[in-house]
């Protein structure tokens, strides 16, 4: 008649409703984490010291997309975040590259590291050059 559960007794339905309210507990977490996560990305871009001896500016923050966040003990331990920059190999070269870069911060010591790039430009078979309609990217 009453399903038993580790010597707790329920009612018929009442596992389910369980495993919903823990469902619901642990998305919440998730959910608090990822904030804290955006929130500490955002603040590395508000605070150009901490860019200092990146190639990263202030104004690179509107094109970072969060990939992912590392969890230990239950506090954001590592941030990876992806950024497509344009650069250009001198100041007035008409040469513009797309290059799609994989950064990791480290929460702890506020570290930035640049993990991995790619040069979408050169993987689509173009070295940049500008483009022969008239205006660039």
């Amino acid at each position: 008649m009453f399903p038993d559960k580790g010597g707790v007794r329920y009612a018929r339905g009442m596992r389910a409703l369980d495993r919903l309210l823990e469902r619901w507990r642990d998305r919440r977490a998730t959910r608090a984490l990822e904030r804290d996560a955006r929130r500490r990305l955002a603040e590395i871009f508000a605070d150009p010291s901490r860019l200092r001896g990146t190639s990263l500016r202030p104004e690179h923050r509107s094109r970072v997309m969060m990939v992912r966040h590392d969890v230990e003990a239950g506090r954001v331990a590592r941030i990876f975040f992806t950024i497509i920059r344009h650069p250009r190999p001198y100041a007035f070269s008409k040469q513009i590259h797309e290059v799609l870069e994989l950064w990791r911060l480290d929460v702890a010591d506020g570290r930035l590291e640049r993990v991995e790039g790619a040069n979408l430009s050169r993987l689509r078979g173009s070295d940049g050059e500008p483009s022969t309609h008239g205006g660039g990217i």
